[in-house]
């Protein structure tokens, strides 16, 4: 299940969790919600079974923020390919 996630509110951390539920999770990070991909909400994210995490380069261009080491950097064809490219369900939080 992919996950594309606008808003840094830490309440959303816990919607993936009733969402997801057990299947597997990814997470599209956009906007201000790419803080969630810094070292400070790595462990969490493990907690919550996100297998992989996705941060858009525009937003990360223009926070200079510095992302964990489990994040990928992708543009705008990549999230295309993400959210259409697959028939993997995707919930917009």
């Amino acid at each position: 299940m992919l996950f594309f996630v606008n808003k840094p509110e830490e309440g959303i951390l816990d919607r993936i969790a009733l969402i997801g539920g057990d299947e597997d999770k990814a997470l599209l990070l956009v906007g201000d919600a790419i803080s969630f991909g810094t070292e400070h909400w790595e462990n969490k994210l493990e907690d919550l079974d996100v297998e992989d995490i996705y941060v858009a380069k525009n937003a990360l261009d223009a926070r200079n923020l510095e992302l964990s080491d489990n994040c990928q950097v992708v543009d705008y064809p990549e999230m295309v390919d993400l959210l259409l490219g697959s028939d993997e369900k995707i919930v917009s939080l």
